[in-house]
């Protein structure tokens, strides 16, 4: 499945929605479509969730390489493109195939068909 600068942004919130601190509420998981990119905004910075073959990735929406937003990237199976300088990422892991590159995790969980996630200062 091919992902080409189709992000749904996903509307965060600060509440914790359920969740005990240091967890916040980020999505519904039924509002992550497979092989689409989705951007949270939360506590200032900007969430990918990325679900694929129902699995559910998370990452800073930052490319480490230049800092270009990755909810503008593309997505072929599990390999997320950057649109700014062609650094490809593994989903699965976070590692960049050019370089030594790693996207940052977000930590999250799943409680009652919501995703939490813990976001660090």
């Amino acid at each position: 499945m091919i992902s080409d600068k189709t992000s749904g942004k996903i509307s965060g919130t600060s509440g914790t929605s359920g969740f005990e601190p240091p967890w916040h509420y980020a999505a519904e998981e039924s509002g992550l479509k497979e092989g689409i990119l989705h951007l949270v905004e939360l506590e200032g910075k900007g969430i990918l969730f990325i679900k694929m073959e129902g699995k559910i990735y998370a990452f800073l929406n930052t490319c480490p390489h230049a800092r270009c937003p990755l909810d503008r990237g593309v997505l072929e199976d599990h390999e997320l493109k950057c649109i700014c300088h062609g650094r490809r990422f593994d989903i699965r892991t976070g590692e960049c195939l050019n370089d030594s590159l790693e996207l940052k995790k977000v930590e999250w969980k799943l409680e009652g068909g919501k995703i939490g996630v813990k976001v660090e200062e």
